[in-house]
């Protein structure tokens, strides 16, 4: 699937708007994960799309709300992975492992915006509290969903805020190393992170996982 680039024509206005804020959304995540958010000038956003700043900031109005729209996105693909799991009849640990794998895909499309969580401290300290206390809300969630898995059986006798530490610590950091076109596409990783993170969990663990992420076929 191309991606969509600043001069695509999509039919209505709004959706032109739209496009391009998530063209702008999408090069910003991919300079903030690249050389860090105080590595990333507005004027390099802007000259990798080959626009003028006074253009950028027709969109954002600086380079803190170029931030914050990317932890918004993260947020929002986290809760959207983790609702539609817990729609699911699985276990507790099926549920976990399909929400991992869907934030995961969704954290590293291409056509995504996600930036590395470890930016934190940048944001504006009102933005900051309104992104803790969501990242908060999904953590505890995640680990309500580790305790279930303990007591169905699912998951192994664990501590549930380590466990969620350890996955999101991981899961979090991809953006900073994955590579577009690489042998991997990003639902071949989602999968096998997906697999591998879930083992650590199992109860009942499979004997092996996938040897070659590549020949992962979905």
């Amino acid at each position: 699937m191309p991606q969509p680039s600043w001069k695509s024509s999509p039919k209505s206005r709004d959706e032109q708007h739209e496009l391009k804020r998530n063209v702008l959304l999408r090069e910003a995540a991919l300079a903030f994960n690249k050389h860090g958010f105080h590595g990333t000038s507005l004027d390099d956003v802007a000259g990798k799309l080959g626009l003028t700043k006074a253009t950028l900031y027709y969109y954002f109005p600086n380079k803190q709300a170029l931030l914050r729209a990317c932890f918004d996105r993260a947020i929002e693909a986290a809760f959207k992975s983790l609702s539609a799991a817990q729609r699911t009849d699985l276990d507790a640990r099926s549920k976990l492992r399909l929400a991992l794998r869907g934030y995961l895909e969704e954290m590293i499309d291409e056509l995504s915006c996600c930036v590395v969580l470890t930016e934190e401290s940048a944001l504006l300290p009102e933005d900051r509290d309104v992104i803790v206390g969501k990242r908060d809300q999904y953590e505890n969630e995640l680990r309500a969903l580790v305790r279930t898995g303990i007591e169905d059986g699912s998951i192994a006798n664990c501590d549930p805020k380590l466990a969620v530490f350890v996955i999101l610590g991981a899961i979090n950091w991809v953006p900073r190393w994955f590579q577009y076109g690489g042998a991997w596409d990003s639902r071949q990783l989602a999968e096998a992170m997906s697999q591998l993170l879930e083992r650590a969990l199992s109860s009942k663990p499979s004997k092996s996982l996938a040897p070659d992420v590549s020949k992962i076929v979905l």
